[in-house]
């Protein structure tokens, strides 16, 4: 009960986040109404306004990745603002991850990442983990920013892998294996990383809960969004209790935001793609004619997995 109670106490004092405050290390303000966006179209990942404005674009045609491996880049399947919305961590269904600095749109580091990555995310070194869903399986990497790039350490056997999320309180891996959620630790060995000890911790069952899609956090609480093919769920971490949080099919990604700023959503409207977001009314965000967006995420600092202030090589 004292444990339960302390990691009430330590999530509710990373909920309260003044929006109007800029971290120390001169970042961007905490929360914004931009939108991170893995556009497939154009190979491309965006930052853009509700009104449609472009404010940013990285596009695989015009970076430094070498033209034998852009196709890796072929249609973007993820996007998570990381460092204080200063860096985006991204993947794409033709193989690749990859770590882009928005300020110059370098590319720090990219690597194979398997058959169709839909996730990846950053572990408290620096160093990533992707999930594959093709080849179905997780993959830890070294983020060798010197070299630029290099390949998995280990891969891990996950059944229809499509979600990564790392909680910092408990120092634990989320991923979600078929309509089950598990979880890994962390060995914390920076150059010879390594995923241990995978633990069941709740399994989905009943009507809509098959092929479990995006895994993210919910803003301001110690709580995950886990969509499915047919329902949206919400995992209460302290308690290992789920629950219906929205009767919504087919979402692909999900992000929220505090105060008035809207559930973000991606419900695709031609195959697997949209060329709008919306709230969960159904009303439209954010809309640009022949975009194919796959994922969106609002640039909001996510304490749920990293610390309010986030440095790379942290």
């Amino acid at each position: 009960m004292k444990a339960n109670l302390k990691l009430i106490m330590i999530a509710l004092c990373i909920a309260v986040v003044d929006p109007t405050i800029k971290a120390d290390c001169g970042c961007a303000p905490r929360v914004s109404r931009e939108i991170a966006i893995a556009e497939q179209a154009n190979r491309a990942f965006i930052i853009a306004r509700e009104n449609g404005t472009i404010l940013w674009e990285w596009r695989v045609a015009t970076s430094s990745i070498p033209s034998a491996k852009q196709i890796w880049f072929h249609n973007p399947s993820e996007v998570k603002p990381v460092y204080n919305g200063k860096y985006l961590l991204v993947t794409a269904s033709g193989g690749a991850v990859a770590l882009i600095r928005i300020a110059d749109k370098k590319v720090m580091f990219y690597a194979y990442a398997g058959e169709n990555p839909h996730s990846a995310e950053l572990l408290p070194d620096g160093n990533i983990v992707t999930a594959s869903s093709t080849d179905q399986q997780v993959s830890i990497f070294r983020t060798d920013t010197i070299a630029g790039t290099g390949s998995a350490i280990e891969t891990y056997s996950v059944s229809a892998a499509h979600n990564v999320v790392w909680d910092r309180l408990k120092n634990l891996l989320y991923t979600t294996a078929n309509n089950c959620l598990v979880s890994y630790e962390y060995n914390f060995d920076k150059e010879n990383p390594a995923l241990v000890n995978r633990k069941e911790l709740y399994r989905l069952s009943g009507t809509g809960t098959e092929g479990s899609h995006d895994l993210f956090p919910i803003y301001g609480e110690y709580a995950l969004y886990w969509t499915t093919n047919g329902k949206v769920f919400r995992y209460d971490i302290v308690s290992g209790k789920c629950s219906l949080a929205y009767d919504i099919k087919e979402i692909k990604s999900i992000s929220s935001g505090p105060g008035d700023i809207p559930t973000l959503m991606l419900q695709p409207t031609e195959s697997w793609w949209s060329d709008r977001l919306i709230d969960p009314e159904g009303n439209i965000l954010f809309q640009k004619q022949n975009y194919k967006i796959y994922k969106a995420r609002w640039m909001i600092d996510n304490t749920f997995s990293y610390p309010p202030i986030h440095h790379i090589g942290e």
